[in-house]
């Protein structure tokens, strides 16, 4: 996957936008910015091209959009790219033309997205109205899109919890040792009789919402929209971004945070179980209401189970589902 960065000066009510004037998207209006170089960070990407593009050189900026690029053409060339948007909102200097961009300040309400990429006017406003996003664009041969869709990032905390919270042993985080961290995306799933869906790992003894963790360079709505299929069969709608579910186990030195969604279940297209999966003896059941799967999940012996992260994906099973039946209206 190619990454790129775009960096979005902003002062008051007016923000900076370069004229292309040469190569990708020559004569369109846009961001500064470009492909990341061997061993930079996205940050450090982001000061080099704004400082190599308009001259000035950025100390603050503020990370608010991933958005992917399926089958965009460059040069000929059907690529996956994944753009991350800054806004640049302090720096030292002033912009000046140089041989790739004319920058102009524009007013926000009176931008024209008609001199501008396709996909900006979907993207552009959830931004610039203070909204962090994820966006996914599927592209055409001719720069134009068939497909998109856009996830406003819900940083509610639906719960964050360590082994205290559990039931275990109170610990803590013993200094200098790194723990690993896991990012993942998770369901509540509703069919349309709005029954609930669990898996239940039948040659385990528990239960768990449908869903997973990211794989490299996945945002988090693919990440769902992969695995609900590979463990339900599912293509789903979704309804709503919740908020996140974190945690910390100190035993495995690990702290997990997911993504949690409500969906509605579409098109059933088959299940594309991974073999442990198989061997769990995983089964997607319904349960009649939120109530049901929480008991369901209630009735789940941990201690018999004896399985240390059974506790921690357990609670926050129970924590969404408590959570979901608050928020949602039919």
């Amino acid at each position: 996957m190619l990454h790129t960065t775009l960096i979005i000066l902003k002062k008051d009510d007016e923000i900076l936008l370069g004229l292309k004037k040469r190569g990708f998207g020559k004569g369109r209006l846009n961001g500064v910015g470009g492909k990341l170089e061997p061993g930079e960070t996205i940050e450090e990407a982001a000061i080099r091209e704004t400082e190599e593009e308009i001259g000035v050189k950025l100390t603050k900026m503020e990370h608010v959009a991933d958005i992917v690029f399926d089958n965009l053409y460059y040069k000929g060339v059907p690529e996956r790219n994944m753009m991350h948007v800054f806004f640049g909102l302090e720096w030292e200097g002033e912009p000046v033309e140089s041989d790739e961009i004319e920058p102009h300040w524009v007013k926000i309400s009176e931008l024209d997205y008609s001199k501008m990429w396709c996909d900006d006017e979907h993207w552009y406003p959830h931004v610039l109205a203070g909204e962090k996003v994820e966006a996914w664009f599927h592209f055409n041969e001719d720069d134009t899109y068939d497909d998109f869709w856009i996830d406003v990032i819900n940083e509610h905390l639906i719960d964050d919890i360590d082994d205290k919270d559990v039931g275990l042993a109170d610990k803590k985080r013993e200094a200098g040792k790194d723990y690993s961290f896991k990012l993942g995306s998770r369901a509540i799933l509703l069919n349309d009789k709005d029954q609930v869906a669990l898996i239940h790992s039948v040659n385990r003894g528990w239960y768990k919402l449908p869903g997973g963790g990211r794989e490299k360079d996945e945002l988090a709505r693919e990440n769902l929209e992969r695995e609900l299929i590979e463990e339900t069969g599912y293509r789903v709608e979704v309804l709503q971004n919740l908020g996140v579910c974190r945690n910390v186990r100190h035993d495995w030195q690990m702290a997990a945070e997911a993504q949690m969604y409500l969906c509605r279940a579409g098109e059933f297209v088959g299940k594309q179980q991974m073999e442990d999966e198989i061997e769990d003896g995983d089964t997607l059941e319904w349960f009649d209401s939120f109530d049901a799967a929480i008991d369901a999940l209630k009735s789940v012996k941990l201690e018999e189970i004896g399985f240390y992260g059974a506790y921690f994906f357990t609670r926050r099973e129970i924590d969404a589902l408590e959570y979901a039946k608050k928020v949602y209206k039919k």
